[in-house]
């Protein structure tokens, strides 16, 4: 268990850092699309191999299709292109409000649950943590604003593909299952980097391959291999440690590779999105909670 939960800490921790490098060596759409299609590739070869069902069957196509727009294309697509313009660790903390989208969606629809007092205070406060780390204009390659409301908008995203999956009828083996969703996610998110002209912007780089190849076989394989091996095993608040540890690892190693640093009005939004969503994910010894 503990090398699982070092591998989804380092791993997921450290693509921070290795996005923000890769785009600049690799445009970004083609660096992310082709991490996923690659990693897909990979993970539907390993559940050949384990002898899983490989090929989804009537409506999981279509599942497997929404999935796929939502937690790769508008998530990991976004926040890779946004990166360009947000620093390393700006990027992780804003991650951190997936927990809350997450717990805001789970308020609607036939499943819809009523947050009680500490999820709705975590609420608050992991959102107005996330508006005291936005800062327009701070010199992070000219982007504005914009590119910060994307990485929310990612976060957005991917809440909305954990509440798809929960609710969805998949019966695919686990590597067939994340495998389709890198590869067609990844086929979406190249398709819009042909769109965008990206292939006559590609040079080939030693360190922008290391990176993509790293990203491909650790923050992509490995990493999602061991979070779903944890999620069947361990408790859900175990699991959503990574959501504490991932941000402070981005930190660090931006400030000591890419020497950014934090204002403190940001420290401050740091301190209450990382207790808010403490509140929502906390549950009393004992008791179990669903988590995806």
């Amino acid at each position: 268990m503990l090398i699982a939960l070092s591998a989804v800490y380092l791993f997921w921790g450290s693509s921070y850092l290795a996005n923000r490098v890769g785009v600049r060596l690799v445009p970004p759409f083609l660096f992310a699309g082709l991490r996923f299609f690659v990693a897909g590739l990979v993970m539907l070869v390993i559940a050949g191999l384990l002898k899983q069902r490989v090929l989804p069957a009537g409506r999981e196509w279509r599942d497997l299709a929404v999935l796929a727009v939502l937690g790769f294309v508008a998530c990991n697509g976004t926040s890779i292109w946004a990166i360009q313009y947000v620093a390393s660790n700006q990027a992780a903390l804003l991650n951190i409000t997936t927990p809350c989208w997450i717990a805001l969606l789970g308020t609607l629809g036939s499943r819809a649950h009523r947050p009680g007092p500490r999820a709705l205070a975590g609420l608050v406060l992991g959102f107005v943590g996330a508006a005291l780390l936005i800062r327009p204009g701070t010199g992070h390659g000219d982007g504005g604003l914009a590119p910060q409301l994307w990485l929310l908008g990612s976060c957005l995203a991917w809440a909305c593909a954990t509440i798809y999956l929960r609710n969805s009828g998949l019966r695919l083996g686990l590597f067939a299952l994340i495998g389709w969703q890198m590869a067609l996610g990844g086929t979406g998110i190249l398709l819009i980097g042909s769109g965008a002209g990206e292939w006559s912007r590609l040079h080939w780089s030693p360190v922008g391959m290391m990176i993509l190849l790293f990203q491909v076989a650790f923050a992509s394989c490995i990493a999602h291999t061991a979070y779903a091996w944890l999620a069947q095993r361990v408790s859900p608040t175990t699991l959503g440690t990574y959501g504490y540890v991932n941000p402070v690892i981005a930190t660090v190693l931006g400030w000591w590779f890419l020497d950014e640093s934090l204002a403190p009005v940001q420290f401050a939004g740091m301190a209450l999105a990382l207790v808010g969503v403490a509140l929502i994910t906390w549950r009393p010894s004992g008791v179990m909670a669903g988590e995806s």
